[in-house]
């Protein structure tokens, strides 16, 4: 397929052991189920550069992009796009550092999607397409199902810029984090007390996250909403837009972010 159809990636999706039979028998004999998994993921290995895993067990030394299981278009907890940066924090705190965040979007499952543009359930709210896309951008790698274009001009205007932030700002920082990655097993994602432990805080912070030590995210996860609240651990930092806060912590309240922006900020040293 390679060869022939120019074929430049693998999904090797499922993998787990719940597909197993009830009663099942291997050539080998498995110390336990879980044992399947493992193996099913070396099978991704001589396409390791770009191939996709949905499933790991004991699998963090296998060069691969994970990703977290299929969510839903909506907004909240139960599989929404809230839930994608408390589940990407979670991989990456167990060592695989590659983590897709599942499709821009959603999946826009029947009876699982939000909103519908002018009434079309067929794709997720307008809306939460756009936040969706902005936090991907600051993932280690962004996945487009639904296209852009499937909305409007001004969508597919916000996803060249964002498509465009992720090659020059965030993809050069991950692939710099990732040549770490083996002397120190440190995330590439991290959550806000990897860099301040004693602050009561920041362990309970679930929609910011840190890419390293010095670059924090803090996307719009709310519908209607062009402001959220923003937790700055202590040190200097400066915004996106060059604003600079050299007190902290400190909590930015009701801090602006339109719907074509993502809040973020750079630590300086």
């Amino acid at each position: 397929m390679e060869i022939i159809f120019d074929v430049i990636s693998f999904k090797f999706d499922a993998g787990e052991t719940s597909y197993l039979p009830r009663q099942f028998s291997t050539l080998v004999p498995l110390s336990n189920p879980s044992t399947f998994t493992r193996r099913y993921t070396e099978m991704a290995l001589p396409f390791s550069e770009r191939a996709e895993l949905r499933v790991g067990y004991q699998s963090q030394n296998i060069s691969c992009f994970f990703r977290i299981i299929d969510r839903d278009s909506v907004w909240g907890y139960e599989l929404g796009l809230k839930s994608i940066i408390p589940t990407v924090l979670t991989i990456s705190i167990l060592g695989y550092q590659f983590v897709l965040p599942d499709m821009i979007g959603g999946n826009a499952y029947p009876n699982r999607t939000a909103g519908g543009l002018d009434g079309n359930n067929n794709l997720p709210d307008r809306e939460l397409y756009i936040r969706w896309l902005e936090l991907s951008a600051f993932m280690p790698a962004m996945q487009f199902s639904i296209p852009p274009w499937a909305y409007d001009n001004e969508v597919v205007e916000i996803a060249q810029k964002f498509t465009e932030l992720h090659e020059t700002l965030v993809a050069p920082r991950v692939l710099e984090l990732a040549g770490e990655v083996l002397d120190t097993g440190d995330p590439i994602i991290r959550p806000l007390w990897w860099i301040a432990n004693d602050d009561e805080v920041a362990y309970k912070i679930d929609s910011q996250f840190l890419i390293g030590d010095d670059l924090m995210v803090a996307p719009v996860l709310e519908p209607g909403k062009q402001e959220r609240d923003i937790y700055l651990p202590a040190g200097r930092w400066k915004s996106y837009k060059g604003e600079h806060f050299d007190k902290g912590p400190m909590y930015l309240t009701d801090y602006p972010v339109d719907l074509d922006e993502i809040a973020f900020f750079t630590w300086v040293h």
